[in-house]
C-alpha cells in the first residue's frame, strides 16, 4: 500500500472514529441522565460498544501511520449543547433521552456509509461494515423501545429531531418557547453542516441560546414567557 493510500484510510477512520465517541460519550450522558434502570443498563453497554469500536479503529489507524483519534465531532458537541437546552426545557423525560439515542445513531449510521463510500483494503471495509450492523442493531432496539413506550410523538429523526416538540399540558409559553428554539437550533446545525456558518459562532450561538431563553432553575424568564403568549 502507498503513503497515499495508508494516509486516505488515516483520514477516513479519524473522521469515522469522531462519531463513534460522539456515541460513546452520548450513550454515557443517557445512562446518567435516565432514571429507568433497564435503559440505564442499555445505554451503558452501548457506551461500552463504541469504546471498543474506537479502540478497535484506533489499532487500524496506527497501523497504517497514524495518530489515535479521541475526540468527537463539531457536530455532536453542538448537538449536545442542544439536547442540554432541549432536556432542560422537557424536564429530562425519559422521552427526549431516547430520542436523543435515536438521533445519534442516525448519524452513526450515515457515519459509516460515507466511510464505505470510499476505496479501502478488503479487511477493513469488513471492520466497518459489521461495526455498522451492530449499529443498525441498536437503532432497531432504539426503536422498539420507542414503539413500546407509546410515545405520541413519532421517533426523531435526522435533523428533524433538532425542532420536535413534546407539548405540556397547559403549558402554552412553553410550546411557543420550544418552537422558536427548535427552529433556531435547526438553523445552527443547518449552518454548521453546510459551513455557511463557522464553528465557533455555532457553539457560541447555542450556549447563548440556552443562557438567554433559561433562567437559573431551568424554566423561562419572564419576558420570553410574555412574548410567547402573546
Amino acid at each position: 500500500m502507498s503513503t497515499n493510500e495508508k494516509q486516505r484510510v488515516v483520514e477516513v477512520l479519524q473522521e469515522l472514529n469522531e462519531f463513534v465517541h460522539d456515541g460513546l460519550e452520548g450513550y454515557e450522558r443517557a445512562a446518567k441522565e435516565s432514571t429507568d434502570s433497564l435503559r440505564q443498563d442499555a445505554y451503558r453497554r452501548f457506551s461500552q460498544q463504541r469504546l471498543a469500536f474506537a479502540n478497535e479503529l484506533n489499532q487500524v489507524i496506527q497501523q497504517h501511520g497514524g495518530s489515535p483519534q479521541r475526540d468527537t465531532t463539531a457536530k455532536g458537541k453542538l448537538y449536545r449543547q442542544w439536547m442540554d437546552f432541549k432536556a432542560t426545557i422537557a424536564g429530562g423525560s425519559e422521552e427526549a433521552i431516547l430520542g436523543s439515542c435515536i438521533y445519534g445513531e442516525e448519524w452513526a449510521q450515515k457515519a459509516y456509509r460515507d466511510a464505505l463510500d470510499h476505496e479501502l483494503p478488503a479487511e477493513i471495509r469488513g471492520i466497518l461494515l459489521r461495526q455498522r450492523e451492530a449499529s443498525t442493531d441498536v437503532l432497531t432496539y432504539l426503536h422498539q423501545l420507542w414503539e413500546a413506550a407509546g410515545y405520541e410523538e413519532e421517533a426523531p429523526s435526522g435533523l428533524v429531531a433538532a425542532t420536535a416538540v413534546t407539548s405540556t399540558p397547559n403549558s402554552t409559553w412553553r410550546t411557543a418557547l420550544y418552537v422558536a428554539a427548535g427552529a433556531a437550533g435547526a438553523a445552527l446545525i443547518y449552518g454548521l453542516i453546510t459551513k455557511r456558518i463557522p464553528t465557533d459562532r455555532l457553539m457560541a450561538g447555542v450556549s447563548n441560546l440556552t443562557k438567554g431563553t433559561l433562567g437559573t432553575n431551568g424554566k423561562s424568564t419572564g419576558k420570553k414567557k410574555n412574548q410567547a403568549n402573546r
